[in-house]
């Protein structure tokens, strides 16, 4: 029985070992075929492509495959970069709508900044428009103050607009009222206008307006000027001139005026007078040196100023520091306008400076002058040797011995003097600029007697 199983035993070993044998063989032949399949796939997926590059039809349609796919792809991808951004608009104007006529409004802002949200495109575009505007619509509101929303306006419709720091204002409206007021003239631009040239009153052919405001504004306005410009004039003119009200301040006053310009006659003249120009010498000639002459190019000029000038200039004084002087000298000068005078006709003197030794010389005999006893006093020295005077010259020889007592006067001006015992400053002239004069005694004073 032993003997039986064992038979049995290998049988059933050597039948399974011919089923694993089988098998193996049938793995093998199934990695064989799925091998050359593989390969024969890629074989001819290596044939299409060499046709498609190497034939030209193929190449053709190769090429617009292509583009259509990048095309594809840049626009996907522009497409996900359009994402909504913001940006800041300054100075958008505020459009308010109202009655002008009837109603006055105060508490609007010109302008404001707005923040606009979107695409970057969108916005981009929105900072070119010059119609956009912000409304603040009073139609139908009274006197009063009302808070208004200001309304985003001719903006690109796929923005969201949104009004910074004011979005909403408080309005104070006020009814107009009308009043008359006077009109001045006032000229402008004066600084274009040659100073050779006088401006005369001006003439308006209306002198009164209407005032058309609130009764607050009205109350603040201090005077109406008809603004004359007198650029370029150089004769007696007419023009229009607009008007404009003003603050006691000078500050501009916003109203209506009826009518808002006017005609203006000014008269232009070119005053003058000829005047000679006298040089007045101003510190100390060093070593004992005193002046001889001095010998101008110009020995008159010709200056332009209102009559009210010219009516009490009487001399153009030039001053020459003579204190680095040593010797006979030529001197250049600019000539400056003295205040109130427009112009002149030289700009510029050469003199020339002659200096010798100094000397003096006493003259006997001044006579003592009064001047301006416009309270019509009675007068006289306290000492009654007083009513003549000696005078020391101080100058060169030249000139010191050409003086005498008729070309001296001491001069006692009485303006402004009350009664009484005083003393009163001297002021002594000569003939000769050149020299200089003093009391011989040393005094600067006199002591009179003034009675009424």
């Amino acid at each position: 029985m032993a003997k039986e199983k064992q038979i049995k035993d290998s049988k059933e070993k050597l039948e399974l070992a011919k089923a694993i044998a089988d098998n193996s063989e049938k793995v093998v032949r199934t990695y064989e075929n799925i091998e050359n399949s593989f390969f024969y796939f890629v074989r001819r997926i290596f044939g299409t492509l060499n046709k498609i590059i190497f034939d030209s039809k193929f190449s053709k349609l190769a090429a617009l495959l292509i583009a259509i796919i990048i095309y594809v792809a840049v626009n996907t991808n522009n497409n996900s970069l359009n994402v909504t951004q913001a940006s800041q608009i300054s100075d958008i104007p505020v459009q308010i709508i109202y009655n002008n006529e009837i109603y006055e409004i105060s508490g609007v802002p010109n302008t404001a900044d707005v923040i606009v949200t979107g695409d970057m495109s969108d916005i981009t575009l929105q900072k070119t428009q010059v119609n956009s505007v912000l409304t603040c619509d009073l139609t139908g509101l009274t006197e009063g103050v009302h808070i208004v929303k200001l309304t985003p306006t001719n903006f690109i419709s796929r923005l969201t607009v949104n009004v910074l720091d004011t979005p909403s204002v408080t309005v104070t409206i006020k009814k107009k009222t009308v009043t008359r007021m006077n009109v001045s003239a006032e000229f402008i631009h004066t600084n274009a206008m040659s100073n050779m040239y006088s401006l005369g009153n001006a003439t308006l052919d209306q002198t009164e307006v209407l005032i058309r405001a609130s009764q607050d504004t009205i109350d603040s306005i201090a005077f109406v000027k008809a603004l004359i410009d007198v650029s370029d004039v150089t004769e007696t003119f007419t023009r229009t001139a607009q008007l404009a009200a003003y603050n006691q301040n000078g500050e501009r006053v916003e109203c209506d005026i009826f009518p808002d310009v006017v005609n203006a006659t000014v008269e232009v003249s070119n005053p003058s007078k000829e005047v000679p120009i006298v040089v007045r010498p101003v510190g100390v000639l060093p070593n004992n040196l005193a002046i001889d002459s001095i010998n101008l190019d110009y020995s008159t000029v010709t200056i332009y100023a209102p009559e009210n000038i010219l009516a009490i200039t009487d001399a153009f004084y030039v001053e020459l520091d003579v204190s680095t002087i040593t010797k006979n000298t030529a001197v250049s000068t600019a000539l400056t306008l003295p205040s109130g005078v427009n112009s002149i006709s030289v700009t510029k003197v050469n003199m020339e400076v002659a200096v010798a030794q100094k000397v003096e010389k006493t003259i006997d005999g001044v006579k003592l002058m009064w001047i301006n006893n416009t309270s019509n006093y009675k007068f006289s020295p306290t000492n009654a040797d007083d009513v003549t005077l000696s005078i020391v010259v101080t100058g060169t020889e030249n000139n010191v011995s050409k003086v005498t007592a008729n070309d001296i006067v001491v001069n006692i001006d009485l303006n402004g003097i009350k009664p009484g015992t005083q003393e009163i400053d001297v002021d002594i002239v000569g003939t000769n600029k050149n020299l200089s004069y003093a009391l011989a005694d040393g005094r600067t004073s006199i002591e009179i007697q003034v009675v009424e």
